[in-house]
């Protein structure tokens, strides 16, 4: 074997564990690869779920403080619209008031028409006045202040309105506090006088 094969043979030699090592380093670099992969996905997603929690939070914050203002522009609007209708009647209220007259009967009635104004006003806005004199006492209408026996009324029936109740759309503002009529004492007596005989009678 001559030299120059020596050589080549070395050279062979030589190069054969770089190839190895290439090998082996290229069978390694896909596991490496893959983690710092998958970290950074994980990295990706929750800084995407942060940064959609972020916009939710603020576009939840934006509809409250929008609410709030809606609410006040159209508790302003509405209030300015009731008061534009009131100072019509409150006018009528000072010519009424301003008038030196010893006519009772003329001075009710334009109490009469200025206060049927103001419940026009108010019906307008859907107040409205709780039936209750004459009606069946209803406990989701009416507060009963006292009971009074009556023989003209069946129990249970409003005999006196003290105070007017009002209904907003069907939803009570505030009942009417009423009289309730009972049945008199001597009615309750006499039905227990007669189940006493009928006892008597049987035994």
């Amino acid at each position: 074997m001559s030299e120059e094969d020596i050589d080549k043979g070395t050279e062979v030699e030589a190069d054969t564990p770089d190839v190895e090592e290439a090998g082996g380093a290229e069978e390694e670099s896909p596991a490496a690869a893959e983690e710092p992969t998958e970290l950074e996905s994980a990295r990706t997603e929750a800084a995407a779920s942060q940064d959609r929690y972020l916009r939710a939070a603020a576009e939840l914050d934006n509809f409250r403080k929008r609410t709030v203002k809606m609410r006040s522009e159209t508790r302003d609007d509405t209030l300015r619209d009731v008061l534009l209708q009131v100072g019509p009647m409150l006018d009528n209220f000072r010519r009424a008031l301003g008038q030196e007259t010893e006519d009772v009967g003329s001075f009710r009635q334009g109490m009469e028409i200025i206060f049927k104004q103001f419940t026009d006003i108010l019906g307008g806005y859907g107040l409205i006045e709780i039936e209750a004199e004459g009606q069946p006492f209803d406990p989701n209408l009416h507060e009963a202040l006292v009971q009074v026996p009556s023989d003209e009324h069946p129990p249970g029936t409003v005999i006196q309105e003290m105070e007017k109740g009002y209904r907003l759309n069907d939803r009570v503002v505030r009942p009417s506090r009423v009289v309730v009529s009972a049945a008199k004492a001597d009615s309750d007596q006499q039905v227990d006088s007669d189940q006493q005989a009928d006892s008597d009678g049987k035994a």
